[in-house]
């Protein structure tokens, strides 16, 4: 196929790009550096190096698909390689990056939904029967509603009468999240309205570093903003610092390992979906307490001679951190053949590992001084 990432320098894009060129796929990957520049600007840097991919079925071109100064370049590569698959994985991932400034917020706004606005436009106009596949975030729903959490959409009865298909209730919890919120609503509309074919994916939280093609690993960050929770314990074991858990640490959220997500949207490439209807579907495969995590973090270190411990601190997010109700429904990607092939605890063992090998001690202390929370949402 021909296969055009989005951000395919990413945490996410580095590994999914290899995946699919060793499938054989044809791939224009377009990433305007910002991961990295955002990482920078908050004093930290990747533990595994920056990724850079050289294939004879790669272009890599520098282009923000968000800015109109782009756009022109941007068409082009619409008009030049008339894409099979648009994958966007080029978002501003980050919910405390979101909450800094008002700058910051406005930078993931624009970002995520105007980039998700110009794709879609140029997928009218120069690629219609190609499919649309982008990660959303479980993040969009609301964790203490108390129900079960379906897969984008639902009916429901009200005074007696029986609604028609809706989009599953969101409620957001940072300004990053409220734009994977306005994505959705986005891809919504103009999908029923243009007759594409789109996949949004509610992703969990991602973590690890396995991707199974070669030893060369994607990025890791593992500081306040860029380095998703799991990720954070295994730095802060190998570091000698206490885990950091939020409040009581009884609040859960949603897990799927690096090669998991990859595997999910192979699944999705392969088999697009009806045209004018989106599909969705919660792409995720354990979920924990942030407690049981951090346990876990702690155990499997002990088996890398790393004696670890947790600390609990007040949370810098506006968020419940008691025992709530937490269940997802997982019925769409089952449907296509998804079946999870790393548990969290192989990743959690495999991610420690790695980081172990790290020796640059100037590095190691740029880690260290950029791993616990500064940015507050009140």
């Amino acid at each position: 196929m021909r296969i055009l990432i989005c951000g395919h320098r990413g945490y996410i894009g580095h590994s999914l790009t290899k995946v699919l060129l060793a499938s054989g796929n044809k791939v224009i990957g377009i990433d305007n550096g910002d991961r990295k520049d955002n990482v920078l600007s908050v004093g930290s840097r990747s533990a595994t190096g920056e990724n850079c991919l050289s294939h004879e079925n790669l272009v890599s071109l520098s282009i923000d698909i968000s800015k109109d100064s782009d756009f022109e370049n941007l068409q082009k590569v619409f008009e030049n390689f008339q894409p099979e698959c648009v994958v966007n994985l080029a978002h501003c991932p980050s919910a405390p990056f979101s909450m800094i400034s008002r700058e910051n917020a406005n930078y993931a706004l624009n970002n995520n939904i105007v980039g998700t606005n110009n794709l879609l436009w140029l997928i009218r106009k120069h690629a219609p029967d190609s499919q649309y596949v982008t990660i959303g975030t479980a993040g969009e729903y609301n964790h203490y509603a108390n129900i079960d959490i379906e897969e984008g959409y639902f009916r429901f009865t009200h005074n007696g009468r029986l609604s028609e298909e809706c989009i599953f209730p969101r409620r957001p919890g940072s300004i990053y999240h409220t734009s994977k919120v306005g994505s959705t609503y986005l891809i919504d509309f103009l999908s029923r309205t243009w007759n594409l074919k789109t996949t949004d994916v509610m992703q969990g939280i991602v973590f690890g570093l396995y991707d199974s093609i070669d030893e060369n690993p994607t990025r890791f960050d593992s500081d306040e903003c860029f380095g998703t929770v799991i990720n954070r314990f295994c730095m802060q074991a190998v570091l000698g610092q206490p885990l950091t858990v939020y409040g009581s640490g009884e609040h859960k959220r949603a897990f799927i390992s690096l090669r998991d997500s990859i595997q999910a949207l192979e699944l999705a490439i392969i088999n697009p979906p009806e045209s004018g209807r989106p599909r969705v579907w919660n792409q995720l495969s354990e979920w924990f307490s942030m407690n049981e995590l951090a346990d876990k973090v702690i155990k499997i270190a002990q088996q890398s001679g790393i004696t670890a411990s947790k600390t609990k601190i007040e949370t810098p997010r506006t968020e419940q951190t008691t025992e709530h109700y937490y269940n997802f429904k997982t019925d769409n990607l089952k449907a296509v053949g998804f079946e999870a092939i790393r548990t969290v605890e192989q990743e959690i063992d495999y991610t420690i590992k790695t980081l172990l090998q790290i020796t640059d001690d100037e590095l190691l202390e740029t880690l260290r001084a950029n791993i616990e929370p500064k940015t507050k949402w009140k």
